[in-house]
């Protein structure tokens, strides 16, 4: 039965699925993320100092070795920033699920309004019913 609330109700739902998406989405960028910190955390465990050579070579290996820092950092970071999200997101669905619970309840409300009203309007026509038939059935008698 649609009531003055169930848009309302549809609405909150759209809502919901909007940020079940998002949540989804930022889900996977936080795999993906770690996956990446993975990797660079593997191509770090094999670098080898070298040990023996030009000095040039050392250098290039502290390079990238301060590379690698920097970037797994960066990383670390872009992940940090996706956890915060996350649980942003969370907050918010968390809220609008209480949003949607309460426009569930104004509408059940009003859906009970409604029947009630039926009701006693049922009830009102049975007695008109009622009565005109006792009034029939006397004047038959």
């Amino acid at each position: 039965m649609k009531t003055k609330f169930t848009p309302l109700v549809l609405l909150q739902k759209q809502k919901i699925d909007v940020i079940e998406q998002e949540i989804e989405r930022n889900a996977q960028a936080i795999k993906g993320k770690q996956e990446e910190i993975d990797t660079l955390i593997a191509e770090f465990a094999t670098l080898k100092e070298p040990t023996s050579g030009v000095y040039q070579a050392f250098l290039t290996f502290v390079h990238h070795k301060n590379e690698y820092y920097q970037s797994i950092d960066y990383k670390m970071g872009e992940l940090a920033l996706l956890k915060k999200k996350k649980q942003e997101l969370q907050e918010a669905f968390r809220l609008q699920n209480i949003e949607l619970e309460k426009a569930k309840y104004l509408d059940s409300l009003e859906v009970k309004k409604v029947l009630q009203r039926l009701k006693k309007r049922e009830n009102v026509e049975m007695d008109e019913i009622s009565v005109m038939l006792y009034a029939n059935n006397k004047e038959i008698l």
